[in-house]
């Protein structure tokens, strides 16, 4: 449930000063001036009061610690209220009326998990006094023991109870799971704690739960932890309205290679104009000179206390801007580190080694050449093996059609019968479902009327910052209204804009955008492909860091020219292959070269050699021997495109 936050500050302003001497009475605050509204902090020792009401934001401000605190933070904190409880509290002391009928409401088709805590919490309450936790912290998160484990519980922004997890009251062993969850029970990606944030509020992020009761300790309440670890990052999915609220986010996130690359993901998805992070040095210096290696918040809370947490809260840095980088901070750069996808195509991957993040690859070839087959391949279903989710436009084909193609992909011929034409192929139904179960949420397919690019890149960015899709691909730019006037000056300018925007995109996300082109109108007799043959503006080519080229061998080419003397004519010979990808632009490396490729009707795989030929996907965990079909002898008009 999200409330309006015009009526909460509408709210707030009806409480008014009312708001401040119900604080100072609950909390006893002293040297309480009732005309100035000021008193001594209560979250810090002074002498001399710095704790002022500011009337025009209805909450306390410390002038010596920071500290802000207003009426929802004092039903939360004091009353251990959740945040819809504390709005509704308000809601009605000034007498405004608004329906809470989200508050509690469970879903039907979900199990949610239910459990009854130990009678007592010392053993968990015990671990995290070691941790500098106190009780009433864990109070305010509703940690409880059960089975003598520690019960993390989450809650959605509505005070359901969504998912349990439960871990050891030590430090486990290697052997050991560090968390798992309630067994038995329904569990969804949510953020832990998010039933008592303030929106009007900053949020922080961090990596774990017990990072977020750390900087709660320390006195800082708008904090949240992920759910499963820096790589399963479905919660901002799953969370995503809840998180279009804040206008500015922090991330802490541990200071080690794996928080490191998933803070700077996060937060290129959550928008780097409102998120800050925090950068933990490796080593902290104590006041009597002593260096810890602090990796996390409950650390920094253990070993400096909980002003040295709120510090570096203070000094949470901006995400840099985009484009620019100080030279001195560029690290030397590294082919085999880089983020990027591998073809596993020998031949192709002896030319680019792989497919680098952050790039634009240009895809061309004749009609009928393999071009959209190629892009399935490598990109679509080599990408979701590797481990990236895909955003797909398809100007020429029905979703429904796409899938099929893809699906026959992924199956491989072992599991796709064809009836006697060999041109219908069915796909068995066990193997469909387990390839739809596999990318079940990992392929968004661009399904709106508008062929308008602005509201493809649109919806490609959404799905990107939502779902995490790493791979574009963009099949083809002719199908595409770039909004030109018509004439040849306009259309090229457009185009120029158009590569120059996804680029950028690319660059800013750290994604790959395959941008698929046909060929201008070459030649009869014209059989290789050059850069400048790729039809547009030239700028298409000369902005794109790939341009790669597919050309489909003829059966003539296929059965060469025979010379009349039981051989064959010079550069006539037969070729043993039926497709060549030539990469002409290679912008990291600067090789280019030419890939010799086979290709298997029967599930429209391209391969070099019999192991790629007979590839299983990760969906297929068949550990049988692969049963391969003869290929069929007749020539096919194989290819999609």
């Amino acid at each position: 449930m999200i409330i309006p936050k015009e009526l909460i500050e509408e709210a707030k302003v009806k409480l008014g000063d009312r708001a401040a001497f119900l604080i100072a009475k609950d909390l006893s605050l002293e040297q309480f001036d009732e005309k100035n509204l000021k008193s001594l902090c209560k979250w810090h020792t002074e002498d001399t009061p710095s704790l002022i009401w500011n009337d025009k934001g209805n909450f306390f401000k410390c002038f010596g610690c920071g500290k802000v605190y207003g009426i929802l933070d004092h039903y939360m904190v004091f009353n251990n209220l959740t945040y819809l409880e504390s709005v509704q509290r308000l809601f009605e002391q000034v007498g405004v009326d608004y329906k809470f009928g989200e508050r509690g409401v469970k879903g039907k088709e979900y199990k949610y998990p239910q459990y009854a805590p130990d009678d007592n919490r010392l053993i968990v309450e015990n671990y995290f006094s070691k941790r500098k936790i106190s009780p009433e912290t864990l109070d305010y998160f509703d940690v409880k023991q059960y089975d003598g484990k520690v019960a993390w519980n989450f809650y959605n922004e509505n005070d359901v109870l969504e998912t349990v997890k439960l871990r050891h009251p030590y430090k486990p062993s290697a052997k050991e799971s560090k968390e798992w969850f309630l067994p038995n029970y329904d569990n969804k990606p949510i953020l832990f704690g998010m039933n008592k944030i303030d929106p009007t509020h900053s949020l922080v992020i961090t990596e774990g739960q017990i990072d977020t009761l750390s900087i709660f300790e320390a006195g800082y309440n708008n904090v949240v932890s992920v759910p499963g670890g820096t790589e399963n990052k479905k919660w901002i999915e799953e969370c995503w309205s809840w998180l279009e609220q804040f206008d500015k986010i922090i991330l802490w996130f541990d200071n080690d290679i794996a928080g490191v690359k998933s803070r700077k993901e996060v937060a290129s998805r959550l928008g780097t104009w409102r998120t800050l992070y925090v950068d933990l040095p490796p080593v902290l210096v104590t006041e009597d000179g002593k260096t810890v290696k602090c990796k996390d918040a409950n650390e920094v809370l253990y070993f400096f206390g909980k002003d040295k947490i709120i510090s570096l809260l203070d000094d949470a840095q901006e995400i840099p801007v985009t484009g620019v980088v100080n030279l001195s901070d560029v690290s030397e750069f590294n082919l085999e580190e880089a983020d990027g996808l591998y073809t596993h195509l020998q031949p192709l991957d002896d030319i680019v080694y792989k497919f680098l993040m952050g790039s634009v690859v240009v895809l061309t070839g004749k009609r009928g050449s393999g071009k959209s087959s190629l892009a399935n391949q490598i990109f679509a279903s080599e990408g979701l093996n590797q481990g990236y989710d895909i955003f797909y436009y398809s100007g020429e084909l029905d979703p429904r059609v796409l899938r099929s193609w893809i699906d026959l992909n992924l199956a491989g011929e072992e599991k796709v019968k064809e009836d006697k034409t060999g041109f219908i192929k069915i796909i068995d139904a066990n193997a469909r479902k387990e390839i739809s179960d596999w990318y079940n949420g990992r392929v968004w397919i661009y399904d709106n009327n508008s062929n308008k690019a602005k509201d493809i890149l649109d919806s490609g960015i959404n799905v990107t910052r939502k779902y995490g899709s790493r791979i574009w691909i963009l099949d083809n730019l002719m199908m595409m209204d770039l909004d030109s006037d018509g004439d040849l000056t306009s259309t090229l300018q457009k185009q120029k804009e158009f590569i120059v925007n996804i680029v950028k995109i690319a660059q800013t996300y750290n994604i790959l955008i395959v941008l698929v082109i046909h060929p201008r109108k070459v030649s009869v007799n014209q059989s290789d492909l050059i850069a400048d043959d790729v039809s547009g503006s030239g700028d298409l080519t000369n902005m794109a860091q790939y341009v790669v080229s597919a050309r489909r061998f003829t059966q003539k080419e296929k059965d060469g020219i025979p010379d009349g003397r039981g051989g064959y004519k010079k550069d006539s010979e037969p070729i043993p292959y039926d497709v060549a990808v030539e990469v002409l632009k290679n912008r990291y490396t600067g090789r280019q070269g030419t890939a010799m490729l086979n290709f298997n009707y029967s599930d429209y795989r391209f391969y070099s050699s019999e192991s790629e030929r007979t590839k299983r996907y990760k969906w297929n965990k068949d550990m049988t021997k692969y049963k391969r079909r003869e290929s069929k002898e007749e020539e096919k008009d194989f290819f999609m495109d």
